[in-house]
């Protein structure tokens, strides 16, 4: 993540662990969602900020209601504002 927005470093983390807790690949995910593995990629890298409809379509594949997503997105974006203070 090079100097990501705060918000796409929340969204890449929490995107990489939900993919990971539902032990998908990326390529498991992109089967799933339509979104290629390399995007899915850089997106969990934080180096590309993806528009909407990527993001829901993404949301999609993993099977989750997208406000326990965004939630899920807030408390990782919390996480980072904590670390972030104390440096």
């Amino acid at each position: 993540m090079h100097d990501a927005s705060p918000q796409l470093a929340a969204f890449a983390k929490t995107l990489r662990k939900l993919r990971r807790d539902r032990e998908l690949s990326q390529d498991a995910l992109a089967d799933l969602s339509g979104v290629t593995a390399k995007h899915i990629g850089e997106i969990e890298r934080a180096n590309k900020d993806p528009r909407v409809t990527t993001v829901l379509r993404l949301i999609e594949g993993l099977d989750m209601p997208p406000a326990e997503v965004f939630q899920k997105v807030g408390e990782q974006l919390e996480r980072l504002a904590k670390v972030s203070a104390r440096t």
